[in-house]
């Protein structure tokens, strides 16, 4: 189980990152890591389609660069693109002119691709120390983490995914799903499986499924 699960952790050792948005309403937010794939994200973009679902999707720079059709795929279906960064180091652990500059490679990619800047960023393996976070505001990115962490990236089925986010999910709720591996274009398709289930279980709960920038302009005052 991850700690992110823990409503205290997050609201003392993780404040200065955005875990949910529990002002939002009815709507939560399903995020992915470590994209695009052409193995799994074209499948993730149907169910999330037959769903009417949409997703915001933290995608790897050189990736991005890549399969720049794909990702504009995925936007043109309604779906949010934030960065992950060029490499998969813990972002907490980079000194500043390594963090700065790949966040300015990978902002400068999206803004290639998709000819607008980037809001949203999820450091590798998640954590931020608050100085880190500082200095992705400074240029112009709010950081993400997440309040459902089912480790989708080890499980072997779907139903083992659905089990750790169903009880957990709620209004304002950010889970964190992977649509790829950092090294290779890992098998999905629990992953794929589990979000079709997931989506099915908020509908029953009267929750849509939106970006991360849809879910914080809802949850604004």
């Amino acid at each position: 189980m991850s700690l992110l699960n823990d409503a205290r952790v997050r609201r003392t050792w993780l404040a200065h990152l955005m875990c949910e948005v529990p002002t939002a309403g009815p709507r939560f937010a399903l995020t992915f890591d470590d994209g695009p794939s052409p193995r799994n994200t074209p499948v993730l973009l149907e169910v999330l389609a037959r769903h009417r679902a949409r997703a915001t999707f933290f995608v790897m720079t050189a990736r991005l660069r890549r399969h720049a059709d794909l990702v504009r795929r995925m936007a043109a279906a309604g779906h949010e693109i934030g960065i992950h960064g060029g490499i998969h180091l813990p972002g907490w652990s980079l000194p500043r002119f390594w963090f700065d500059r790949e966040l300015k490679e990978a902002i400068a990619a999206v803004i290639a691709v998709m000819g607008r800047r980037p809001r949203h960023y999820r450091a590798p393996f998640g954590l931020l120390t608050p100085v880190h976070v500082r200095w992705a505001r400074a240029q112009g990115l709010t950081a993400v983490l997440g309040s459902i962490y089912p480790r989708d990236h080890e499980a072997r089925t779907a139903a083992q995914i659905v089990a750790q986010v169903e009880p957990r999910l709620g209004p304002g709720s950010i889970v964190i799903l992977h649509d790829s591996n950092a090294l290779w274009d890992a098998d999905r398709s629990a992953t794929v499986g589990a979000v079709d289930a997931i989506l099915d279980a908020a509908a029953g709960l009267g929750l849509e499924a939106v970006t991360v920038e849809e879910l914080v302009a809802a949850g604004a005052p």
